[in-house]
């Protein structure tokens, strides 16, 4: 079953939300270190957050070279419309 554009960019926009959330939570933690609710917070998000851009790149291609899978797919990077390429 092919997924569509709509689908793509929800898994898209759900890898943002969390890489944001990772970042907000690591500045917080700069300054409140030994925050336990906030370390504990920031290990579920960091969680979440590898799994959805894990789904995302099974599903829709690569993120970034780190998501490149040479052995099997080449240099699949170009195949597919890049992440931050607007939807036609």
């Amino acid at each position: 079953m092919k997924c569509t554009k709509n689908e793509r960019t929800e898994a898209l926009r759900k890898v943002q939300q969390l890489n944001f959330a990772m970042i907000e939570l690591g500045l917080y933690l700069n300054n409140q270190p030994e925050c336990e609710k906030a370390l504990d917070l920031y290990d579920k998000v960091k969680c979440m957050h590898a799994d959805a851009r894990e789904r995302f790149e099974r599903e829709f291609g690569p993120l970034n070279y780190e998501g490149i899978n040479t052995k099997k797919d080449g240099w699949s990077w170009i195949n597919e419309p890049w992440p931050w390429e607007g939807e036609d």
